[in-house]
């Protein structure tokens, strides 16, 4: 009979295996990567192509280019579009972003046939219509107006500006950049950064090799990558700083705190990503138990790494109750100093091991988990060992190694310090 007062007994794989995937070079030279999978009358197509933020000579032209991609083409207008995919039940995602820009086709394998070639030549045909940007101007300028309203959003503007200055990355769309968009740019934008920097493909589940590397080769045509002649590669000043901005009908403060980091392939990468997991990356840190937990003063405080093509950075983010920002960051500073001076157990590094890799591995149950894990590994130019050397890296992070590396790459003489009441 089975003792239900004692805990079951509890297993842990370390184990994490290198991704398995099919790579290849069309004829038109375009990498592909791809996992397929015939279980499932399913599949997805990625493309991803450069001309994000960091491309544009007019602010704007990414985002409302890819937005505005399936807006209408010269022998279709936007309803047109939309019924075409979703009659075959289709789905279609585009997203834009600093680095690059994304635009995903999933559907049935019986509907890969109709569908890709109409996705493809979307590429090829948009003609981002007046009446459709109109619209989108409309709309972004509303939604502007309701976050010029919300300390989050002013938090994460001046975090931004604050970290990359007039780098790409450090800009924030105003209403004057909204307002003076028209199409021309958007074709511009469009023709020369994005068609001309198809980066790769990757496609998942069940389908038809022949017929998705036909309809590429053909349809989609890679001229070359255009280098920027006014590129500036971001760099952020070492020196610390202090923002504050005051709204007044503002219900909460909102706290951001940034500073460059290493990136992936650096040899401390492992003990600065546990390290960070430990002090505020997942719901268990030690910020959510002192700051939330104890004190009770925000819902949410996390701190995460970001990575991006010209840098990485660490970057600690909470809404926090109104007035309460500046104990906010004392508490953090209590914290960090806690992981410098005192060791930190064997009990909390596994627990957080653990949690680190359990994630990994959850989020690579399904054939779309693991090519996105291609495509993260693609996009960070990492190779296929990354995430095996990583979580073995992991496994063997001491103490004192966290220590070691958060007083050089975690210390708040780097703090750029955002406080929007």
């Amino acid at each position: 009979m089975l003792n239900r007062t004692e805990a079951p007994t509890l297993s842990f794989d370390p184990t994490i295996n290198e991704l398995a995937y099919d790579a290849d070079s069309l004829s038109n030279n375009i990498p592909i990567y791809s996992i397929l999978d015939k279980t499932q009358e399913v599949c997805g197509v990625e493309i991803i192509f450069g001309g994000g933020k960091l491309d544009e000579l007019k602010s704007g032209a990414s985002y409302f280019s890819t937005n505005l991609l399936k807006s209408g083409t010269s022998k279709f207008n936007s309803n047109e579009i939309n019924n075409f995919f979703e009659l075959r039940g289709a789905f279609v995602q585009f997203q834009s972003g600093l680095d690059y820009n994304s635009f995903s086709l999933y559907c049935l394998t019986s509907k890969l046939k109709e569908t890709l070639p109409f996705f493809l030549n979307l590429f090829n045909d948009s003609t981002f219509p007046e009446d459709k940007l109109a619209q989108l101007v409309h709309k972004r300028e509303q939604d502007l107006d309701i976050n010029l309203q919300k300390s989050s959003y002013w938090s994460a503007k001046l975090i931004k500006k604050a970290l990359f200055g007039t780098h790409p990355y450090g800009q924030v769309l105003s209403k004057e950049d909204i307002q003076s968009i028209t199409s021309s740019d958007l074709k511009e934008h469009w023709k020369t950064f994005s068609l001309n920097q198809i980066k790769f493909i990757t496609a998942a589940g069940n389908f038809d090799e022949a017929l998705l590397k036909s309809n590429i080769q053909t349809i989609l045509k890679r001229q070359g990558d255009k280098k920027l002649s006014n590129t500036v590669q971001a760099t952020s000043s070492t020196k610390p700083s202090n923002t504050t901005k005051t709204l007044l009908n503002s219900k909460q403060t909102s706290l951001k705190i940034s500073f460059q980091a290493i990136n992936h392939l650096h040899p401390n990468y492992p003990a600065l990503s546990l390290g960070n997991a430990l002090f505020g990356g997942y719901f268990g840190s030690r910020l959510m138990q002192s700051i939330r937990e104890d004190k009770g003063l925000t819902y949410g405080i996390g701190s995460s790494i970001q990575h991006l093509k010209e840098s990485s950075y660490i970057q600690i983010s909470a809404d926090v109750k109104r007035g309460a920002g500046n104990e906010v960051i004392e508490l953090i500073k209590i914290e960090l100093n806690k992981i410098y001076n005192n060791n930190i157990s064997e009990i909390e590094l596994d627990k957080v091991k653990h949690y680190l890799i359990g994630e990994y591995k959850s989020s690579s149950q399904t054939i779309f988990d693991r090519i996105n894990k291609v495509k993260f590994l693609k996009t960070h130019n990492l190779p296929d060992s990354y995430f095996t050397n990583y979580f073995d890296a992991i496994l063997s992070v001491k103490s004192d190694k966290i220590q070691e590396v958060f007083k050089t790459q975690y210390t708040s003489s780097l703090f750029k310090t955002v406080l929007v009441d």
